[in-house]
């Protein structure tokens, strides 16, 4: 009978298990805390051709009622902009797609025109209203006569001509006739800016915008499966006040929109020609023109405000801190102005922000934005409290074109901007170290080492392995170096330690070769990058001088050819452009002679990479690359890799602070996942500093974690921070406004005199200083006399920039996230002790059932 018993009690058991499992499980997943990072509303816009056609009127040649030629071509094409609301100085996608394939080498036909333009006319801009007309020299060599310039050529567009001579002629099209051809007839698109200002000549049209400022773009190109991407740079009305795009509307308080024009250029001219009816076999002709104006494309463009946004009077608090957090704090600010205080934000060096907060120096902040905690030496004899607020990445952004030859694997892909892109460390550490013949002066000439290492990065056999598109590419291309900030900061020292924590890498960098015999450039052997664990700067050791033919050349090094950039921001910026401020063309006819930069790389064959912050590369609209991580896995900085990168950090010597693990294999988890933190000085600070910084720490827990576009919310780049590290920050901005918190970290400090806005509470019992004084207040460890949860403190009402209702939960910790986890509610104890119990039941139940027939069937075999 043993044996029937345990086959009941195995039954009961896995029917327990099975049941519990199922309504714990489900009920656990019901009531998990709402995640901060549900997507937001997207203010992308497609149109097609054809619907742009429609609003205007119908596809036709303007004034003929005849079919425009290239009409035909453009019916199948789709345009999409990535972001139309809530705009500022930043980078949005403009893509296409069913569109004919650009000729090849050069802009002769088909391809796209865009360009930025103002206009308070609900159906759109007029050509006077837009930026156009100052492209490089380089990109206008490419196209047909007058193609990318504001010139109008009587006899070119029969349509335009009515507004150049007879009775309908516009006298603002005709340019004023030089003195010594005093009968030349010549006309151009004026400009006219948001403030009424008409600008014709090149002097004017130079004060309004030129080749340096313009964010046109002359020409995108179409690939070979009839798709095309452009990032295209919105400017607002602080960086191109003659746009006024975010300024206020005079009488409202409204910001300005603006507009996205596209002119797609076909195989016609303007007057109805084919392009092969030139000598150069180009399409000529502006697109400010009529004919090429009817076949625009528009999309609105909202922007941001660009007015003052913190009223007058306001209390101000000074912040400092690393660039990693430069993108979120920007984004808050305005909102923050409702807390009745201004923040100011000083972005500056780690090593200089810790500092700061422990000077004694009058007026400085006693908060800094860090993303390690304060070394034991200067944050002895203080009390720092951490609060996370900001999880962002250290990334590798690129502009790349594929130049590839017409036999090459991915051939179709010649002329598109690359967006896929795969680095390892080893590949990240032949670049910082000028590894490579291209980077160097001269192309190493001399140094055998370099004579024997690959020309440059396509050309490394490493590299190509992991990016296989561009096997094939034209030997003309190579990437102009890695761009990299000036000056010491934890970022780029985290850069590092993911180079030495992988094997390959840091053997390369103790000067030992590739599989393909590939050697670090010697001028770097002496500077120990695999071992020296405090190199926290990208240093250019290399010191060759190069010169070219002419006997009056002074010579450029390293730094003209592979200048710094100001800091991570510029690089982002730089790379948008296409434009590495590089410095080694001579100019014999300058005065001085001297080396100058020839300006930003040619649509069509640009190659530039930097390493930026995940938030200055994802405001500039730029691809960045995936890395290699720890476990072998090539993985791009998403919300969730990213996230997963910050769950295997350590904790580290201060309590309630993690640093990152270069030991760490974690699959999934991106490697150069950064979090930023909130170091708050608090017995230096004044009661009115700590209310401020509660007030701070508060929004960028709470509000500040829901991802948007709009003000006041997580720019993209950044991850909402997970409930236990929201729970972590809030109950340090609580702590801040307790005095009961206060007296317990600070006990040598005067009580508080009243009005000075700390939050009453009973007399603190007397404490003696905690062992440790950079504990989190409201920690359990010897010493923290928090006797319970705090409430967050009560600061005004911020004044929204949006409707939004703000959700503050944030997902849950990752199993290996090692910070302090948020309690469960009694409900989901329960719950999570069923769960607990039903699992191993699961297990029992069918070893019983096993065990107990297994018994039947030994005593069957013994009757």
């Amino acid at each position: 009978m043993k044996n029937q018993h345990l086959v009941r009690l195995g039954s009961a058991a896995l029917a327990f298990g099975i049941i519990t499992t199922t309504v714990a499980g489900s009920l656990l997943v019901v009531t998990a805390p709402a995640s901060a990072t549900a997507p937001t509303d997207s203010s992308a816009m497609t149109l097609t051709w054809e619907e742009a056609q429609a609003s205007l009127g119908g596809g036709q040649a303007p004034g003929t009622g005849t079919p425009d030629p290239d009409a035909e071509t453009f019916s199948g094409m789709t345009f999409r902009v990535s972001q139309t609301e809530e705009l500022t100085d930043q980078g949005i996608t403009v893509s296409w797609s069913g569109a004919k394939t650009t000729s090849p080498s050069e802009y002769a036909t088909d391809y796209v025109q865009i360009m930025q333009c103002w206009g308070d006319d609900p159906a759109g801009p007029s050509p006077q209203q837009c930026v156009w007309g100052a492209p490089s020299a380089a990109v206008s060599s490419r196209t047909g006569v007058g193609a990318a310039k504001r010139d109008l050529v009587r006899g070119d567009d029969p349509v335009q001509d009515t507004t150049l001579v007879g009775e309908q002629a516009d006298p603002d099209l005709m340019l004023e006739p030089p003195a010594e051809n005093p009968f030349l007839k010549a006309y151009r698109m004026p400009f006219r800016a948001v403030d009424g200002t008409l600008a014709k000549t090149s002097t004017e049209l130079s004060k309004q915008f030129d080749a340096n400022t313009s964010n046109e773009v002359t020409a995108g190109r179409t690939a070979g499966d009839g798709t095309g991407q452009v990032v295209f740079e919105t400017q607002s009305g602080l960086e191109a006040p003659q746009l006024g795009c975010g300024q206020e509307v005079a009488g409202t308080s409204t910001p300005r929109s603006c507009w996205l024009v596209v002119v797609p250029r076909g195989s016609h001219n303007l007057d109805g020609s084919t392009a092969d009816s030139t000598a150069a076999g180009r399409v000529t002709g502006s697109p400010l023109s009529a004919s090429a104006w009817r076949n625009r494309v528009v999309f609105p463009l909202g922007f941001q405000s660009v007015a003052q946004s913190c009223p007058i009077g306001n209390a101000e608090e000074r912040l400092v801190g690393s660039e990693t957090a430069t993108e979120a704090v920007t984004a808050w600010q305005p909102a923050l102005c409702g807390l009745g205080t201004t923040y100011g934000f000083s972005q500056i060096g780690d090593g200089e922000a810790a500092n700061q907060i422990v000077s004694e120096v009058d007026g400085s902040s006693r908060l800094a934005l860090v993303t390690s905690p304060l070394a034991k030496a200067v944050a002895a004899e203080h009390t720092i409290r951490y609060a996370p607020v900001a999880q962002s990445a250290v990334v590798v952004a690129f502009t790349i074109d594929y130049r590839l030859y017409p036999d090459a694997p991915a051939k179709v892909r010649d002329g598109l901007q690359a967006l896929d892109l795969t680095l390892d460390a080893r590949l990240v550490a032949k670049l910082l170290t000028q590894s490579y013949q291209a980077d160097v002066p001269g192309r190493g000439s001399g140094n055998t080492t370099l004579q024997g290492n690959a020309a440059s990065l396509v050309t490394d056999p490493e590299f190509l392995a992991l990016n296989p598109t561009f096997v094939g590419s034209k030997s003309d291309t190579a990437p102009a170096g890695l761009m990299v900030a000036l000056g010491n900061a934890d970022a780029n020292g985290r850069v590092w330690s993911w180079l030495r924590s992988d094997p390959v890498a840091a053997a390369f960098l103790d000067g030992r070769p590739d599989e393909w015999g590939m050697r670090i450039n010697p001028a770097y052997r002496s500077l120990a990058l695999a071992t020296d664990t405090s190199v926290d700067s990208f240093p250019k050791a290399d010191l060759t001088i190069a010169k070219g033919g002419d006997p009056d050349e002074t010579g450029y090094g390293t730094l003209d050819m592979r200048p710094y950039m100001n800091d991570m921001h510029e690089g982002a910026y730089r790379t948008l452009k296409a434009d590495p401020n590089e410095k080694s063309s001579w100019n014999p006819f300058g005065q001085p002679k001297g080396y100058t930069s020839l300006g930003a790389q040619v649509p069509g064959s640009r190659f530039v990479l930097t390493i930026t912050d995940a938030a200055s590369a994802a405001r500039y609209g730029l691809p960045t690359a995936k890395l290699v991580n720890g476990a072998g896995e090539a993985v791009a900085p998403t919300p969730e890799s990213v996230a997963a990168g910050v769950a295997t950090m350590r904790a580290s010597t201060v309590p309630g602070v993690v640093v990152a693990d270069p030991a760490d294999r974690t699959p999934g988890a991106y490697p150069l996942s950064m979090l930023s933190y909130a170091a708050v000085n608090v017995c230096a600070a004044t009661p009115e500093e700590r209310r401020a910084y509660a007030g701070f720490i508060g929004y960028a827990a709470g509000k500040g974690q829901v991802q948007g576009e709009r003000q006041g919310e997580l720019p993209a780049g950044y991850v909402p921070l997970p409930a236990a590290m929201t729970t972590q920050a809030e109950t340090v901005a609580a702590d801040l406004v307790d005095t009961r918190a206060v007296a317990a970290a600070c006990p040598e400090a005067a009580p508080s005199a009243p009005g000075t806005g700390e939050t009453p509470e009973a007399e603190a019992p007397p404490a003696s200083a905690p062992e440790d004084q950079s504990l989190p207040v409201g920690t359990t460890d010897t010493g923290s006399t928090s006797t319970g949860p705090v409430s967050a403190p009560e600061v005004p009402a911020v004044q929204e920039p949006s409707s939004n209702d703000v959700d503050q939960a944030a997902a849950a910790d990752g199993p290996d996230h090692r910070t302090t986890d948020q309690p469960l509610a009694a409900t989901r104890m329960g719950l999570a002790a069923a769960l607990g119990a039903g699992v191993p039941a699961l297990g029992i139940g069918p070893f019983l059932i096993r065990r107990g027939r297994r018994l039947a069937m030994l005593a069957a075999a013994h009757v």
